[in-house]
């Protein structure tokens, strides 16, 4: 592996450069980096449920014809995923404390999802495991590639 990419506790809390930016993602990308993190967050997202929630919506925005293309899915079900962020502490959509839901126990979200526009109530919010695990992961392959320097004050 190359060396480590030197990064200043400035760098590190502020933006970087794109220079930086970039030289970080080849390092991530000519190792298993990348790879490591998304498997890790695909495999959170499967298994507190968000993946089937998020299949049960778009389902649903299809079936709804609140959305006739793949953009148009990909819009809605970022704006729904925004939304529900912004109403995690609030608590809406019936979820438990882990912030997770299994939808609303039909196929393919296909039971009553009450109004057209309102959707079936399914949570999609980002768990809060996922967040962690994420958060744990990244860092630890940053961790493998960057190196960072604390500056002695004089």
């Amino acid at each position: 592996m190359a060396s480590p990419i030197p990064i200043t506790p400035a760098q590190a809390t502020t933006g970087i450069s794109l220079s930086l930016r970039n030289n970080i993602y080849s390092a991530l990308l000519s190792g298993p980096g990348i790879r490591n993190i998304e498997a890790t967050l695909d495999e959170s997202l499967r298994s507190t449920g968000f993946r089937d929630n998020l299949k049960t919506y778009i389902t649903y925005l299809f079936r709804s014809g609140q959305a006739t293309t793949a953009e148009e899915a990909y819009r809605l079900a970022m704006e729904r995923i925004k939304e529900d962020m912004a109403e995690q502490h609030g608590g809406s959509h019936g979820t438990g404390e882990n912030g997770n839901s299994n939808g609303n126990g039909s196929v393919n979200g296909s039971g009553d999802g009450g109004e057209v526009g309102e959707g079936p109530e399914v949570d999609l919010k980002v768990p809060k495991e996922v967040v962690s695990r994420g958060t744990k992961i990244v860092m630890r392959e940053l961790e493998k590639v960057c190196e960072i320097s604390y500056e002695e004050e004089n």
